[in-house]
């Protein structure tokens, strides 16, 4: 039986509705496909899948469905950091993002390239999901009735909504924005007359307030069949209504947007459903991560670098925490998966394997429970040595650990992770001078002679290899930080590393006394 967690928790606030419904429970995911899929936009999928588990832990018989809908009719207002093709992307913003040129080339649009990224990385993990995308669901039809239900409920809606705003905006506010007939664009056109009997609207493209030309063209069009879109949180509402949504997350600078839209969706006839708040992901210098800026780690990277089951045990972690994620620091995180791997076989067998198993279908390993290797040392032996050949590195983490040879895919996996991450990351990386205190340099020399006289170096376990460390300083009374910090700056160019025992056991002893013998005076 896995022990309690947070999904555990939201899967009880869903009590009612598993038990006394005979219809799927509909969980619901969303994202703005304006740039490149990255951690926040696949994490709600994660996230809301683990819930979905743990609901049918406690409910076997519970049917669910769980929809990411990708709100691709929002129009482009800015260009993408990580994307090409600025130029050709110019002309088109103000329009919807599905009626937009595919910056790469590759798609039938720029929405369309994003939301198959997207199904691409969700597809990787085995994730089972339902796509729907916002152009598909206005122009099909699918959100029809509730667009009328919308207009028919025009003067509640309308006195709610404009309480939150400021009084300039109020009296040109309006549920609806038409997408001009003639330029294709959404944020230039204004409604200047509802009509409510044949649920049309008359709308000017006069509008250059957020920096796109006006075409001035005038017309009256229909809120159906894909004419016009509603504003964000009538939307998020709108979706809620028309699918029945029981569950949904949401981040914390959604607060506001997801009070009034549970307070739309009930003016449309439906209950709103249940809510989850979770805090945002920021990059490794603190900053919210974009899909504009492309900062944080991208889904690509994620994939390319580290093994499937990290990020899933990344994202098992309390959601109402924030978490850094960047990659300077993804070698700490892939560690912290392999060490969960390394506990679960001898503290809870489950739990780890009842989350993770039931969404990627098998381990990434089967016990590490004896074995010390981690991500961060397999990176910084192929970085000192100038590794870029997976099946080397793969050679010395095996010769170093027989054991590996028992978890031989994960290991070989790993080893190909890390090398692509050396190879596209470190070689772009800037690296800061570092500030070495080269007094400690005149115990280089003992240290040297530690080494030399340790009889069979070479199959010495890691904390005998530790422990030579530790002779120097305990010796003549130095700080050991200090002295650790001098050993990491001259050996791997940081004033952090691996746990030293380990890395120099898997370098052997020929090659750790060639490599104190380089650092014996300064560089």
């Amino acid at each position: 039986m896995p022990k309690v967690t947070w999904p555990h928790q939201e899967a009880k606030r869903l009590r009612a509705v598993a038990s006394n419904s005979d219809k799927p429970i509909i969980f619901e995911t969303g994202y703005g496909p304006s740039g490149l899929p990255h951690i926040g936009t696949f994490a709600e999928v994660g996230r809301t899948t683990f819930v979905i588990q743990a609901l049918q832990h406690a409910f076997p018989d519970a049917k669910v469905r769980l929809l990411a809908f990708s709100d691709d009719m929002d129009g482009l207002r800015s260009l993408p950091e990580n994307v090409p093709n600025h130029d050709k992307l110019r002309p088109f913003l103000g329009m919807p993002l599905s009626s937009i040129p595919d910056p790469f080339e590759q798609a039938a649009s720029f929405a369309d390239y994003m939301n198959g990224q997207l199904k691409l990385f969700l597809d990787s993990y085995g994730f089972e999901y339902e796509f729907h995308s916002s152009t598909e669901c206005y122009k099909s039809g699918i959100f029809d009735n509730g667009l009328k239900r919308v207009m028919d409920n025009y003067s509640q809606i309308r006195e709610m909504f404009i309480s939150t705003i400021s009084k300039e905006k109020r009296e040109a506010w309006s549920p609806f924005f038409p997408i001009c007939d003639s330029c294709g664009k959404i944020y230039t056109t204004r409604v200047v007359e509802l009509s409510p009997d044949n649920y049309t609207l008359s709308y000017r493209c006069d509008q250059s307030s957020q920096g796109f030309e006006p075409c001035g063209h005038v017309a009256t069009t229909s809120i159906t069949g894909g004419k016009v879109k509603v504003g964000w949180k009538i939307d998020w509402a709108l979706r809620w209504y028309t699918f029945g949504v029981n569950y949904e997350m949401y981040g914390k600078d959604l607060i506001s947007s997801a009070s009034m839209a549970s307070k739309i969706c009930s003016i449309l006839g439906a209950k709103p459903p249940v809510l989850y708040k979770y805090e945002l992901f920021l990059d490794e210098k603190g900053a919210k991560i974009s899909k504009k800026i492309g900062n944080g780690i991208s889904m690509e990277q994620w994939v390319k670098y580290s093994p499937l089951g990290a990020l899933l045990n990344f994202l098992l972690a309390n959601p109402n925490k924030a978490r850094q994620m960047g990659l300077p620091i993804l070698p700490k995180i892939v560690d912290e998966y392999i060490e969960v791997l390394r506990k679960e076989s001898t503290d809870n067998p489950n739990f780890h394997s009842w989350f993770i198993d039931s969404v990627q279908h098998g381990h990434d390993a089967s016990s590490l429970e004896n074995n010390e290797l981690s991500y961060n040392l397999l990176f910084n032996v192929a970085q000192n040595l100038g590794l870029r050949d997976a099946s080397l590195l793969y050679k010395y983490a095996l010769k170093y650990d027989p054991s590996v040879a028992q978890n031989e895919r994960f290991f070989s996996t790993l080893c190909e992770n890390v090398i692509a991450y050396v190879q596209d990351y470190e070689a772009q990386a800037s690296k800061e001078a570092l500030v070495i205190d080269w007094s400690y340099g005149q115990y280089l020399s003992e240290l040297i002679e530690v080494v030399e006289q340790t009889e069979d170096f070479d199959n010495l376990h890691s904390k005998e290899l530790q422990a030579l460390m530790f002779i120097i300083p305990k010796k003549y009374g130095l700080s050991q930080p200090e002295w650790f910090k001098f050993l990491y700056s001259v050996l791997l160019g940081k004033e952090k590393g691996p746990r030293l025992g380990p890395f120099l056991g898997i370098l052997g002893k020929e090659l750790v006394l060639s490599m104190l013998e380089k650092c014996r005076r300064p560089r």
